[in-house]
């Protein structure tokens, strides 16, 4: 899948980016004498991934010749889960909870220093999972310039590059969502956004989210809609002539192929661009949701008591087979500010 991105993300990435890269550490650096497996089980920021990679029998594995690039979520990113103690693994299905390990590891030595300087390096995980590692330009050491996998940001150095007797091992501080379904299947699993999906379909974009994509989709809970008195029986009596599209299309960026995940703004430097969404509004997707009216107008036709992802980490970039869903705890746009005169 390929990213598109607005014109003027692409020249300030451009800009930002440079082919060559600095203070490259080559990658036949001297590997330490410890096993992944055996570091990995004797880490204690680690001992959470630890007991998960135990419950799926994989930890021997990473004792084996290799070798491995491991991506390792440390305990504050499990506990951001609510993930706190070896046990809560066993709420987990055990075969879902090995492939999402496995697709946090490659069968190579992959030090972030010769990963290319963009955004969206692909990789393909040993659980079968397309990746996307992003790496941006700033500092000088190319060892901790600002790196990304699938939005969950690696830690500087002495947490990355952890050469090992059999690969590498890069601390992560948060755990990677991906799942084997498409967007639609997964906003349709999810009770908490049944009002956005009868919107979906009442709009005309649902089926639209099995296809190939990429799609990028903010999602607003039930509750965002409720405040602003939305209801799956009052989206049933919309007369969508009387709207401009981009009331309902702009969660989903309209459609367009977008794959855009929230950390890879700050990665790449970026976190004040924004994607064109048509008609002179803009929207900004970073820590908090910004949209631009014609004129610049900030938030003219939003909530202006903040717009952010709907619980935390649970919430945030949540990859599909087709795109990236990230859960909203309220609406981006009111329906009736767009109100065709």
């Amino acid at each position: 899948m390929k990213r598109y991105i607005p014109c003027y993300i692409f020249l300030l990435t451009l800009l930002a980016f440079a082919c060559k890269k600095i203070d490259v550490t080559p990658d036949d650096r001297v590997s330490g004498i410890r096993t992944i497996g055996d570091f990995i089980h004797n880490n204690y920021d680690l001992s959470l991934f630890s007991a998960a990679l135990q419950k799926t029998g994989l930890l021997d594995s990473l004792n084996t010749d290799g070798p491995f690039t491991v991506w390792a979520p440390d305990n504050k990113a499990y506990n951001a889960l609510g993930i706190n103690k070896p046990e809560d693994f066993n709420r987990m299905n055990t075969d879902s909870l090995r492939i999402a390990l496995k697709n946090l590891m490659f069968s190579d030595r992959l030090y972030t220093s010769v990963i290319p300087t963009q955004l969206d390096n692909r990789y393909t995980c040993l659980g079968g999972m397309l990746s996307y590692v992003s790496v941006g330009t700033i500092g000088a050491n190319a060892d901790a310039f600002p790196t990304a996998f699938n939005g969950s940001i690696v830690y500087e150095p002495g947490k990355r590059n952890l050469a090992m007797k059999n690969g590498v091992v890069h601390v992560l501080k948060a755990v990677p969502k991906y799942t084997e379904k498409n967007t639609q299947e997964i906003l349709a699993a999810d009770t908490t956004l049944s009002i956005f999906v009868a919107l979906l379909k009442k709009t005309n974009q649902w089926d639209a989210l099995k296809t190939e994509g990429p799609f990028t989709v903010y999602a607003p809970v039930n509750e965002a809609f409720r405040n602003c008195q939305l209801t799956p029986d009052s989206i049933a009596r919309i007369d969508l002539s009387r709207y401009k599209p981009l009331a309902f299309s702009v969660y989903t960026l309209r459609l367009q192929p977008h794959h855009i995940l929230m950390n890879d703004l700050w990665v790449i430097g970026a976190t004040s661009a924004r994607v064109d969404l048509g008609d002179g509004y803009t929207l900004n997707p970073g820590s908090t949701f910004n949209v631009y009216a014609p004129g610049e107008k900030w938030n003219y036709h939003s909530p202006n008591n903040g717009i952010n992802i709907a619980d935390g980490a649970k919430g945030q970039d949540i990859m599909t087979t087709n795109g990236v869903v990230n859960r909203l705890n309220n609406i981006l746009l009111y329906p009736d500010s767009l109100l065709i005169q």
